[in-house]
């Protein structure tokens, strides 16, 4: 397995889902009301999941897309936990704890992975 190469993917997945959040916040519609947000999230979230897997097959390595799709996710919630809750959700009044408690936010979790691993079945494990 190709680690930094992983890291690399799982950095740019969580900037380009950044980008995306940062853009919905500032629609006026969309601003209030969470649950689209996500449903959008949910949507958007695809396309740019299999770019990042995409991304790292690029190198020929063959890993497990569960495995794979558990580091990328896990280099987003350190990223997570490092600039998006002290710099944008803290001041606001949203914590760690309300943050990856936030079962809405699991749903993404699980659907990232899921979508890493059906790429690497389709695309890469044949």
């Amino acid at each position: 397995m190709k680690i930094l190469r992983a890291i690399l993917s799982g950095v740019i997945t969580w900037a380009l889902i950044f980008v995306l959040w940062t853009i919905m916040i500032f629609i006026p519609v969309l601003k209030d009301i969470e649950i689209l947000q996500y449903l959008i999230h949910y949507t958007v979230l695809i396309p740019i999941v299999i770019l990042g897997a995409s991304y790292y097959y690029k190198s020929m390595d063959k890993v497990n897309g569960f495995i794979l799709g558990v580091i990328m996710l896990i280099v987003g919630i350190m990223l997570d936990a490092i600039i998006t809750v002290p710099f944008f959700t803290k001041p606001q009044g949203t914590g760690y704890a309300e943050f990856f408690i936030n079962p809405l936010i699991w749903v993404g979790f699980v659907e990232f992975v899921a979508i890493t691993y059906l790429y690497w079945t389709k695309k890469v494990k044949i």
